[in-house]
């Protein structure tokens, strides 16, 4: 798409210009080795680099033009192309992209769900029931991509890609002929400092849960609460109709109300809390929940082909969006009997052993909370987990994730998860800390194997029949990321090929 300079810059607030502001734009980059002829390149000083010591080379590359950060920003204004200085160049990003694709959210139902916890799997059981009912349905979550027809996995390992892509993404579904778009709303995504979603114009918001989770980035639970909310407050980008749903059942749901625009419809969902529509579980068993829903729109005896309490939670959230957008409560309790869990989330591995696997993203203490306690009643050995705690994340998390497992589980293997640029064994020092506090010992109560693959093999070889392994963290993740290099990963083809090497099955199943 090609715009001029000047209609990028009208959603910016205050900008100071220097040069042509009637000069085309044809694309938008915050990396200068992407930058082509026509491009706008945003300097963007990061964790690991500054991109205004790139501002040369990406001039020389072709860009038409540059946004700086005036914080960091020490060069002259005497370049040869248009300079637009900002406050915050990062924070500029989403407005200048909404505005080069010309705000694709505004021409679909824009819907966009955020939570501690659920946020991938509720984002992909809502696009699969609006598909169901007929919609045309775009996604954005932490697994994968979709725009119609056409899915594929998301390697950024962004759970919400940075605005160009988000945008980029958005526009693709116009033209795909999408009528609804599914976000999965990060907190990093919508805290003021990156406001990544800026000029979504959000048709729904969603709040799930809220917990212990990126304190490292937030602060506090406060601020982390109050980043959430900030989808809450995006409604207020769109005109007409625009729906506030939240779980009734977190305490924390009358604050997300709140910043809403006062004329939003509030929708509340729950199972335990009285709420609009309601939801009771008649019947929980090992794969599957059945339900009660009352609502607005009708009663019906609803089906949730995916384990435990918290998937029923997730199932009665994305139900209450289809409702909100017409679907008929029989079409969508229809749908929602035969959707399927996202890549990576509580597969089980298969190969003929005698002992249960299973592959599962948890990685924060409520998932844990979550997943030993609708797991412990259906093991009938030992439960085995297998885990380690992101590099450069919340720290605080480590000891509680260790301290969790070791009193809910018989035997923990500590290894890898994304260790970064971060000691790997100080990293598992800190969870095994909390794995102490629990009662667990090393050697018996508790294994320290870095190397994920080798720990896998570990776990598998202990275990014995009855036992269950939970390989937990990774999911559907593609690499392992280290300080100066990331190692490709597939956990269930690796608890594959160790349960070949053990005698079961074969390394492809």
């Amino acid at each position: 798409m090609t715009k001029s300079l000047a209609s990028l810059l009208v959603g910016l607030g205050e900008y100071q210009l220097v040069g042509d502001s009637q000069l085309p734009i044809q694309a938008l980059t915050y990396d200068s080795r992407r930058v082509r002829p026509g491009s706008l390149f945003v300097a963007i000083r990061g964790q690991h680099s500054d991109g205004h010591q790139f501002i040369e080379q990406a001039i020389a590359q072709g860009a038409s033009a540059v946004v700086v950060d005036r914080r960091y920003w020490v060069g002259s204004s005497q370049l040869e192309v248009p300079v637009v200085v900002v406050a915050d160049s990062r924070v500029a990003l989403a407005p200048l992209a909404a505005a080069l694709y010309d705000y694709p959210g505004r021409d679909m139902t824009t819907i966009g769900i955020t939570g501690t916890k659920g946020k991938s799997t509720t984002t992909d059981i809502t696009a699969q029931l609006l598909t169901a009912a007929g919609r045309r349905v775009g996604m954005i979550n932490t697994v994968d991509f979709q725009i119609g027809s056409r899915r594929w996995p998301n390697d950024t390992r962004q759970s919400t890609p940075e605005a160009p892509e988000v945008q980029a993404l958005l526009r693709e579904m116009v033209r795909d002929g999408c009528d609804t778009a599914v976000i999965e709303a990060t907190s990093h995504a919508l805290s003021p400092r990156w406001g990544r979603l800026v000029g979504c114009a959000f048709a729904v918001a969603v709040m799930l849960n809220i917990g212990h989770e990126h304190l490292d980035y937030h602060g506090s639970f406060e601020q982390y609460r109050a980043d959430k909310a900030q989808l809450f407050a995006l409604l207020a980008e769109r005109s007409g109709q625009r729906w506030a749903i939240v779980n009734a059942d977190d305490p924390n749901h009358h604050y997300f109300l709140a910043a809403a625009p006062a004329d939003a419809v509030q929708l509340r969902y729950a199972l335990h809390t009285p709420a609009e529509v309601q939801g009771a579980i008649v019947r929980s068993e090992p794969t599957r929940s059945v339900l009660r829903v009352s609502s607005p729109w009708g009663d019906a005896e609803v089906t949730v082909p995916l384990p435990g309490r918290f998937n029923a939670s997730n199932a009665l959230a994305a139900l209450t969006v289809a409702l909100s957008q017409g679907v008929p409560l029989d079409t969508a309790a229809t749908a929602l009997a035969g959707v399927r869990a996202p890549r990576g989330r509580m597969v089980a591995v298969d190969a003929g052993q005698p002992f249960s696997v299973i592959v599962d993203y948890a990685h924060n203490p409520e998932s844990f909370e979550q997943i030993f306690a609708m797991l412990r009643p259906q093991v009938r050995g030992r439960m085995i987990a297998v885990f380690g705690s992101a590099g450069e994340r919340d720290v605080a998390k480590r000891a509680m994730q260790g301290e969790i497992a070791g009193r809910m589980c018989d035997l923990l293997v500590l290894t890898d998860e994304d260790p970064r640029g971060e000691d790997r064994e100080a990293i598992i020092a800190q969870i095994a800390a909390g794995a102490e506090r629990a009662g667990k010992r090393a050697g018996s109560g508790y294994l320290c194997i870095p190397d994920r693959a080798q720990a896998i093999r570990a776990a598998l070889a202990a275990a014995q029949p009855g036992d269950m392994v939970l390989l937990l963290g990774k999911g559907h993740e593609g690499s392992i990321i280290y300080a100066d290099h990331s190692i490709p990963w597939n956990e269930e083809e690796v608890a594959r090929q160790a349960l070949a090497e053990l005698g079961y099955g074969s390394a492809h199943g």
